[in-house]
């Protein structure tokens, strides 16, 4: 069976407390026996800066985990760095949630970095399954930065049908990114865009892009 946790980091515990609640979570899923898949749900947990280190510790060492859900953790560029650092040390995690971090464009292309480096390992930064055929990324207030773990999963997925994208801040700059990773994509049939601030420029570089690909 899969061993899921789903928890709440903020405990009022302080810096030691978030080190010891997290080197025991990772330390209970490898405890179970090999092969068995495990998932941690750290979403909204607000560990903000301090708990970073420590999950970056925890990770390098972890041989069991391979789905990690860390919406909403209010990441900075710095921690965005020390847990791609973490990831490139991995060996397990193949599925990543790192949307809403609130890191820049330095943080989201570390975790890109280590993602691509690791290719045959991370299948995903946005939390989607290897399988999922539709991305739905609507209503998410993502912007030109988190575009790029969006532009990632474009490159990366071999699935994907169709991607919801309405109602979000990207910008003619993360509407230019999706193009540019549109280009390498072979599956997507279906992407949408609507109120997204996109400008001329990003509008007419989606544009070009569904018209360089009639067949697909």
């Amino acid at each position: 069976d899969n061993l899921t946790y789903d928890l709440d980091l903020w405990i009022g515990a302080g810096e030691a407390g978030h080190a010891h609640v997290l080197h025991w979570l990772l330390g209970r899923a490898a405890s179970l026996s090999p092969g068995n898949a495990t998932r941690l749900d750290l979403s909204d947990c607000k560990m903000g800066a301090k708990g970073v280190p420590h999950l970056a510790s925890a990770l390098r060492t972890d041989t069991t985990l391979v789905s990690m859900d860390l919406r909403c953790c209010f990441f900075s560029d710095r921690g965005a760095t020390q847990l791609a650092s973490a990831l490139a040390a991995n060996a397990t995690l193949t599925e990543l949630n790192v949307l809403g971090f609130r890191f820049t464009e330095e943080g989201a292309r570390a975790l890109v970095a280590v993602a691509e480096s690791k290719h045959n390992q991370i299948k995903s930064l946005c939390g989607l399954a290897a399988d999922a055929t539709v991305a739905d990324f609507s209503e998410r207030y993502l912007d030109a930065d988190d575009v790029l773990l969006v532009a990632f999963e474009l490159r990366a997925n071999t699935t994907f049908t169709k991607m919801e994208l309405t109602n979000n801040q990207i910008g003619a700059v993360g509407a230019q990114n999706i193009a540019e990773a549109l280009k390498v994509n072979a599956t997507l049939t279906s992407l949408d865009v609507l109120a997204n601030r996109l400008t001329e420029a990003g509008a007419r570089a989606l544009v070009a892009m569904a018209e360089s690909k009639p067949n697909q």
